[in-house]
């Protein structure tokens, strides 16, 4: 297919075992730049650039670009190789030009001016380290720097005394008016000669192991991608498309130059400096018509908008490129897009540019895990390799080879390097081993199957790390996951997830989430570790630095003490067997060896293994159900190993005696910071305060919880009786105040009572911890949704079960609204007024103590205090300072968290918590 006189580059035939896209023909090679002049020609009036600060028709950057050329040419250090102390490796290349200037327009006249200059570029990011940019300059042999009055202090320091620093701002001024003139512009002569395999853009990867590889992008290569990004992806004159990836990432310059030699407009801005609130309203306003991005600005997008945002729904079609993309990504973008927007998964690398896209329209149906890679693009071929070097069949994995004209000529400086991954096909096509596996489809479309090198043996079976991530997305809460394999020998080899929580979701305890994926993978794909993460650490092209992740847990499970040993029935006498059995199911862990033994080891504590409140909970209603054996939360504190705890239950339930309405969960021996005395939400354990106490060090820690929760008692019913009995046991262990004291949900109503209480009595309160507590006057709806929101764990994709579900709420709504709700609540308030007299079984008996505390708190108004007070706040909590001020006289400080209510106590939120209350807590 012609497209603008450009030379697509295809295969003449299929060899077996490949696939490729041949819609492409032969046709003369055009340049990059009469490309651009040939636009300027057509639609010189049309809209071709613009930010903030500027805009620019394409007339009117054909002109400025060339005289940024010729200026830049007469101003930049002679292209001269000798007496530089620089070694250019390439043919045909010239002294790479480096350009720090700010994502924008400028930064696109300076890329096309230095091309106009006939230079080749490197994009130096302003966000990298020093020290990087330093390793960059010195890889590529960068004499002078093009940078903004932003950075030009710290491109005077990148080159010292060795080249030249041009000021952009004064350069386009003056290019401006040059252009503005009736004046011809000469073309540079070093410009014209250049084409084909000679270097256009060095592009620096960071590589598997982190140290930055130059990328050798060539004029063919990037005039070849522009053809088939503008057949793929339909670009016309009319698209408004947004460049928000950076300028320094191939997808990113590539995009520039496919829309502008389409004529549409290129709308630039930094989703670095906008905030991803002022992206959407950026990409509304503008009325942008395509938006080509990462997943995980798609994902902080999702997370950060509303179903009800209609700013994304002028977009036509939205596509990612840079890392895997999954179908619940996909499932949670479309209620923000319009009704005929559709999403391609863009893929592609820096050594070969595009070679596959796959677009999903509106009315198709979303893939349950991972999307696709799509068709290969025209002027591609690939083959999958199997390790002997033989072409793999249909359905079978092997490595991505691509086979093309138009790629990379290697890595600048690095012939070895290069010479590891390019090659020759059989009919003498350039070559180049991507380093990606991939498996075909009858219908002709790849997927991606994660790196080739990433690809490990966990207990004899080979596992690929970026299916279990795609599995790991699929969880209900799940925003984003990260999958490594640990080697440490002679142990053997596990997996370890990193998980970042959806945005106001309730973050899922390991456990919960390893159970999720047992539904979905065999044992050994499931991580033995589970990590909580705020968020992912990215390098500088949006990709998960792995590197940067925290050094992975340990866990000495029996499968790994003492090297590779299976465990042993022997191992356990029958009560520990019986316990460990128990904790494998409850934290999901596998069961292994022949004899299908648990894989918890006797001395593995229950915390570290993943367990949180809600495993806990579980946990004690199974060993009461199975062992006959009802045990307060507090025992698993004092017995928290599978030894331990199944020597307390082999005592029976009576045999220790302990407070049911207080646990200890740090001693805080030898410290002296003053004693913590936290109380927990409505129907809650006192465990619930266990990560912050491990989080706040050497200080003492107690925790209460309704009286009855856990023993059958009458409960109090009045926030007063509740604060009088903990105020009672908290002068056991605290005779005379300061007090520090600190309550979440519905337990900050109690704190804040107790600190009233002990004030009146002149006793001194130093400080009241309010975490995320509402006011009474909320709705029990509202605190319902928030305190016990659940961990989806049916099968099925997270789309299915979606449109399943609003459908069911559909044709039930008169059933459930009129009928069932009704006797709904009475059922509840039955249970409430019957908690702690009756004892209910599993999760009934917490949420029956919930109602209790619901109704109390509805008779309940707070005092008027004048203490120190910190109120935290939580996403979807409008209790902020001024609802409380008629209550907080002194006024409270505020820490805002992003975090969903039940969430901020669990990792990786904690932390955060812990952090902001450390100096407060004195």
């Amino acid at each position: 297919m012609h497209r603008e006189g450009a030379h697509v580059l295809t295969s003449s035939g299929t060899l077996p075992g490949s696939l490729s896209d041949h819609r492409g023909a032969d046709v003369p090679e055009t340049s990059l730049l009469a490309g651009l002049s040939d636009v300027a020609r057509r639609v010189p009036d049309a809209l071709a650039v613009t930010d903030e600060h500027l805009s620019l028709t394409h007339a009117e950057l054909d002109r400025v670009t060339r005289a940024v050329g010729v200026l830049l040419d007469e101003r930049l250090t002679p292209d001269d190789h000798s007496g530089l102390g620089v070694d250019v490796p390439q043919g045909g290349a010239s002294v790479p030009v480096g350009v720090l200037v700010t994502h924008g327009v400028g930064s696109v006249l300076a890329t096309l001016g230095l091309i106009r200059a006939g230079r080749t570029i490197v994009a130096l990011d302003p966000f990298l380290p020093e020290a990087r940019l330093r390793h960059v300059m010195s890889l590529a042999g960068i004499v002078d720097i093009v940078a903004d009055r932003a950075h030009a202090a710290q491109a005077a320091t990148l080159v010292a005394d060795r080249g030249t620093v041009l000021l952009f701002a004064p350069l386009v001024a003056e290019a401006r008016a040059v252009a503005a003139t009736d004046a011809d512009i000469r073309d540079v002569a070093a410009a014209q000669g250049r084409g084909g395999r000679d270097p256009l853009v060095i592009i620096f990867t960071s590589g598997s192991t982190g140290a930055p590889k130059g990328v050798v992008m060539t004029h063919r290569q990037a005039m070849a991608d522009t053809v088939a990004e503008r057949e793929v992806f339909r670009f016309t004159a009319e698209d408004r498309l947004a460049s928000v990836l950076p300028h320094g990432f191939s997808a990113g310059f590539s995009l520039v130059l496919s829309g502008l030699l389409a004529g549409a407009s290129m709308h630039v801005a930094d989703p670095r400096r906008t905030g991803v609130d002022g992206l959407a309203a950026w990409i509304h306003d503008a009325e942008l018509t395509t938006l080509h991005t990462t997943p995980h600005l798609v994902r902080s997008l999702v997370g950060a908008l509303d179903a009800a945002d209609d700013r994304l729904r002028g977009l036509r079609m939205v596509a990612t490129v840079g890392e895997a993309v999954t179908g619940p990504d996909l499932a949670a973008l479309r209620p923000l897009l319009g009704p005929t927007t559709s999403f391609c998964n863009w893929t592609g690398s820096s050594e070969t540019n595009v070679y596959a896209v796959n677009e999903i329209l509106a009315t198709d149906p979303i893939p349950e895990r991972s999307i696709p890679s799509g068709r290969i693009v025209a002027g591609k071929r690939i083959v999958l390799r199997r390790p002997d070097g033989t072409t793999a069949d249909v359905g079978e994995s092997g490595e991505i080879v691509c086979i093309s004209h138009a790629m990379t000529s290697g890595y600048w400086g690095a012939p070895e390097t290069t010479a590891t991954r390019a090659g020759t096909a059989e009919d003498g096509t350039p070559s180049w081993a991507v380093g990606d596996l991939g498996r075909f489809d009858e219908d002709g479309r790849i997927t991606l199957l994660g790196r080739a090198d990433d690809a490990v043996k966990v207990r004899g079976y080979l596992v690929e790390p970026s299916e279990v991530e795609s599995a790991l997305r699929t969880v209900d809460t799940v925003q984003e996951a990260a999958v490594i394999a640990v080697k440490a020998p002679p142990a053997p080899t596990r997996l370890v997830a990193y998980v970042v929580t959806k945005r106001g979701r309730r973050s899922a305890s390991p456990a919960a989430i390893r159970k999720a994926l047992r539904d979905m993978l065999p044992d050994y794909m499931v991580p033995t570790a589970i990590v909580p993460m705020a968020e992912l650490p990215r390098n500088e092209r949006g990709k998960v630095d792995r590197a940067a992740l925290p050094e992975a847990p340990s866990l000495a499970m029996t499968l790994g003490e003492g090297g590779t040993a299976l465990p042993d029935a022997d191992t356990y006498d029958q009560w520990e067997l019986a316990v460990a059995q128990i904790w494998s199911e409850v934290l999901g862990l596998p069961a292994v060896g022949p004899l299908q033994l648990p894989s918890v080891g006797l001395d593995n504590d229950f915390a570290e293994l993943g367990g949180d409140s809600l495993s806990a909970e579980e946990m004690l209603a199974t060993v009461s159900d199975r062992l006959g054996v009802e045990l307060p939360s507090t025992d698993l504190l004092e017995f928290p190993t599978v030894r331990t705890f199944a020597a307390r239950a082999r005592l029976g339930a009576t045999a220790v005696p302990s407070h049911p309405d207080v646990m200890t969960l740090a001693d805080g021996a030898g410290s002296t910071n003053a004693p913590l005395f936290c109380v927990a939400g409505a129907g809650a354990l006192g465990l619930t305060w266990a990560p912050l106490s491990r989080r706040l060090g050497d200080r003492a820690v107690y925790a209460f919880q309704q009286h009855g929760l856990e023993r059958r008692s009458v409960p109090d019913w009045s926030i007063p009786a509740m604060a009088k009995r903990s105020i009672e046991l908290m002068r056991v262990v605290q005779p005379r105040g300061p007090y520090t004291i600190a309550g979440h949900s519905f337990g900050g109503l109690v704190a804040l009572e107790m600190a009233s209480i002990l004030t009146a009595s002149g006793q001194q309160v130093h400080r009241v911890v309010l975490v995320d507590t509402y006011l009474p006057e909320q709705s029990a709806e509202q605190v319902d949704v928030v305190e016990f929101g659940e961990l989806d764990l049916g099968r099925g994709s997270t789309a299915t079960r979606s449109r399943v579900r609003k459908a069911l709420a559909s044709r039930t709504e008169f059933l459930r609204d009129r009928v069932l709700a009704p006797f709904g609540q009475i059922g509840r308030r039955a249970r409430a007024y019957g908690a702690g007299v009756f004892r209910w079984q599993g999760q009934q008996q917490f949420r029956a103590f919930f109602d209790h505390a619901v109704i109390v708190s509805r008779r309940y108004r707070p005092p008027v205090y004048s203490g120190a007070v910190t109120l935290v706040v939580a996403d979807g909590n409008d209790s902020g300072a001024e609802r409380w001020a008629p209550f907080l006289v002194d006024g409270p400080d505020v820490v805002r968290m992003h975090s969903e209510h039940s969430s901020v106590l669990r990792e990786p939120y904690v932390a955060e918590l812990a952090d902001a209350l450390r100096d407060q807590l004195g």
